[in-house]
């Protein structure tokens, strides 16, 4: 099975926007647009990470956070429309928020997000999806695809989150589902569990309870764990506990990022090979320009893990 991941596509839409619409954490972001962001993303550059991903013919496609800009929803509209173009998008699709989704307290209490993408946070194990419907799994083939939710509205310069504590234990739960035995295991949240070796977690953009989540994922026996947040590429191995083998977590980068000069910033989209119960294969893939589209950038492949008795 092929998974495709893109991320932090930053869909920007100002469809008359209105001046009270910023009076809160949007006048931030709004300035930040005027200044560099508004250019940084590309509405095209996603569309074309989505035709090209229908042509590496991968079989689902994962989406970890960050579809808007400032949570409008013209914003949301826009995305929607963009993810309703995938191919059997409601079968072929899993989404989950990020904070940019969830930018301000009104986003979260009218749960825009959720209306937005509801055909996406359907699960096949329902009896235990909260309220506000994670956490969400679906089943596909071999493997289970687990949907968190780590978005929540924060004060000015402030991008962190966390996974509600009755959120992650339904989620804890789920993962130990006789319907999950014998499957690969996915966890979808939109912020990082752990830095890399290039690349420290900010104070106020990491993710609160990332100790909690971690214990879990290494707990419940989850094979990959995809993300987004930071903008770059990256693949990290932790071991497993309780149990043989290696709990990757990963990120695609800004699948939007349009810059044409820096290839750690340019968009990118990921695309995870399962072969037989384990991640073969990690691809990148790197926006070049809109002329070419998307270019092989990075790959990287797993050998089988053989445990000596």
């Amino acid at each position: 099975m092929r998974i495709g991941h893109i991320s932090d596509l930053h869909i920007l839409d100002l469809d008359k926007p209105r001046p009270l619409q910023f009076l809160n954490k949007r006048l931030v972001g709004g300035l930040n647009l005027l200044l560099n962001r508004s250019n940084a993303h590309s509405a095209r550059v996603a569309k074309r990470a989505l035709v090209e991903l229908d042509d590496l013919d991968v079989d689902h496609i994962v989406i970890s956070g960050d579809l808007t800009n400032l949570a409008l929803d013209s914003e949301f509209a826009a995305a929607s429309k963009i993810v309703a173009t995938i191919p059997d998008a409601r079968r072929r699709v899993s989404v989950v928020p990020g904070n940019h989704d969830y930018y301000t307290p009104g986003a979260v209490r009218t749960d825009r997000f959720e209306r937005h993408f509801k055909p996406y946070l359907k699960s096949d194990l329902p009896r235990f999806q909260l309220d506000g419907g994670y956490p969400f799994c679906h089943l596909r083939d071999d493997v289970a695809i687990v949907g968190l939710n780590s978005g929540i509205a924060t004060p000015w310069l402030f991008a962190t989150g966390r996974v509600a504590d009755a959120e992650l234990d339904a989620a804890d739960r789920l993962l130990k589902a006789p319907e999950l035995d014998g499957r690969f295991k996915i966890v979808v949240v939109h912020h990082p569990l752990l830095p890399d070796e290039h690349h420290s977690i900010q104070f106020n953009r990491r993710l609160i309870n990332s100790d909690a989540v971690l214990e879990m994922v290494r707990h419940r026996d989850v094979d990959l764990v995809l993300h987004g947040h930071n903008h770059y590429f990256s693949i990290l191995k932790i071991p497993k506990l309780g149990s043989p083998g290696t709990t990757y977590i990963c990120e695609a980068g800004s699948t939007s990022a349009s810059s044409l000069d820096n290839p750690t910033m340019a968009g990118k989209f990921n695309i995870y090979t399962i072969d037989d119960g384990r991640l073969a294969e990690v691809e990148s893939h790197l926006f070049e320009s809109h002329e070419t589209g998307f270019i092989p950038w990075h790959s990287e492949v797993f050998r089988r893990e053989i445990s000596e008795d």
